[in-house]
């Protein structure tokens, strides 16, 4: 397979004989991504009373300044990968946000550590986009749903182990050795991205290459012209605003209306209680929510991400409209078991209720980003994924977790209400947007057949052969 040439793929049995490799390490690297961005949550209590800060600058920094940045940067960074070596540009990407998570360990206040998370990123905006294009060249239409979801699955296994790792390390040791730890290993790994990954040439997957490249703004325009790209991007934006407004904030959210397991025999699973007393016993620590809470986002997310990416491959083969189905009924169904999981009163029952409501929430990211793939030629794939970031990002992790701090904030002047402002908030999250699901059947319905979206995609070529371009799912 000659894993440690450099070499460009210029043949789909080539192709074929590497992609397996290639979409693992890039699995990897995107789990890095969430490790890098996810650890803050588990660390957000440590840090508000060291930092003195409010919910709502947390969801500032979790959520929409890192964000603003993201998507900034993501713009030129999409345009960078559709010109140039695309894994070069994954690899140095994954260099910087490593790097600037390990910096965040040294802030000594919120400006500090505002600006190390700002970096982070300025590094992570290079991430998916580059990768997502290699992957659409990598595997055929027919298959590139559930490859892509299989890519995607590293936001849960990324954010598992940011959390548990997170939660150890800062009871262990501190919060600021756990973004230490956490960030250096990435540059390791971007080294051996580089030396071992082999870059597929572009569209190889069966389609024709034009010389010229697209901006952002060429690509915006191509893409938001289709009416049915428009109906499910805000829709994707307003899932994704439940999903980082409650998986962000969870972890406080475990901390601070469950502070005690139900259960002690539960404690008596992993051999704690027979040693210490009853109190120490029942009470959580940042070590268990991040262990607790980490292994069912990994789990559950992961599951239900790619099982959305096969099930719309899958029925998408006889009616594309599938491929927006999917997501909506993952966001219908589960809407109401995340509300029933913040509302549990207990723990254990607050993480079961998260782990139902991901594992069909999660089913939207592969099938979105495919759908939007079929609409754009092969060398717009990159830009067309920073198009849909763009607006999922801005609505969902921008306003996401800052949404959900304020409305926190805001709450807990009700001295009734306490520690369990933040539940009320986070329930709110998924109140505001249910409605917005029904823009996942708008888009469906308004998808091109198969030969508009090969003429829709064939528009923004400037030269080749039109019949061929802009493969239809």
């Amino acid at each position: 397979m000659g894993l440690l040439s450099p070499g460009k793929i210029t043949t789909m049995e080539d192709a074929r004989a590497h992609r397996k490799y290639a979409l693992g390490i890039l699995m990897i690297v995107y789990a890095f991504n969430f490790i890098d961005r996810q650890i803050l949550n588990i660390l957000q209590e440590p840090i508000k009373h060291e930092l003195h800060l409010s919910d709502t600058e947390l969801g500032l920094l979790t959520g929409f300044s890192f964000t603003l940045v993201y998507i900034t940067v993501g713009i030129g960074v999409g345009r960078l990968a559709d010109a140039t070596s695309r894994k070069t540009v994954v690899g140095a990407s994954l260099a910087i946000w490593s790097g600037f998570t390990a910096l965040s360990g040294l802030a000594l206040n919120y400006w500090h550590l505002l600006g190390a998370r700002l970096g982070v990123g300025v590094g992570e905006a290079g991430g998916s986009p580059p990768a997502h294009a290699m992957i659409s060249d990598l595997y055929e239409p027919v298959k590139r749903g559930r490859a892509l979801a299989i890519y995607s699955s590293g936001i849960y296994i990324g954010t598992m182990l940011g959390n548990v790792a997170g939660g150890w390390l800062s009871e262990t040791f501190s919060w600021r050795e756990a973004f230490f730890v956490v960030g250096l290993p990435g540059v390791l790994l971007a080294v051996l991205m580089q030396l071992t990954l082999r870059e597929p040439i572009r569209g190889l997957s069966g389609t024709t290459i034009p010389k010229e490249r697209t901006t952002f703004l060429e690509s915006f325009k191509h893409l938001w012209k289709l009416k049915a790209f428009r109906y499910y991007s805000i829709a994707t934006g307003a899932g994704t605003f439940v999903t980082y407004g409650i998986g962000n904030w969870m972890a406080p959210f475990l901390a601070r209306s469950h502070g005690e397991w139900s259960l002690p025999h539960f404690q008596q699973l992993v051999g704690r209680c027979s040693t210490e007393t009853f109190q120490a016993c029942v009470e959580m620590d940042r070590t268990e929510i991040g262990l607790f809470y980490g292994l069912t986002a990994g789990i559950f997310g992961a599951i239900g991400t790619i099982g959305g990416g096969y099930i719309a491959d899958r029925l998408g083969r006889k009616d594309k409209r599938w491929f927006l189905w999917v997501p909506m009924w993952g966001k219908l169904i589960g809407g109401p078991i995340f509300i029933a999981g913040l509302l549990a009163p207990t723990a254990e029952l607050a993480l079961l209720g998260y782990a139902g409501g991901i594992v069909t929430a999660s089913a939207y990211l592969g099938p979105s980003l495919a759908i939007t793939h079929s609409l754009v030629p092969p060398t717009m794939r990159a830009m067309s994924s920073a198009v849909l970031f763009f607006i999922l990002n801005l609505l969902g992790l921008g306003f996401g977790p800052l949404v959900v701090g304020h409305i926190s904030d805001y709450l807990s002047t009700d001295t009734s209400l306490g520690q369990n402002s933040l539940r009320w908030a986070m329930s709110s999250a998924v109140l505001l947007t249910y409605p917005l699901c029904i823009l996942w059947h708008l888009g469906a319905r308004a998808l091109p057949k198969d030969d508009d979206a090969k003429n829709a995609a064939g528009e923004a070529l400037v030269e080749g052969d039109p019949a061929r371009t802009g493969p239809a799912i």
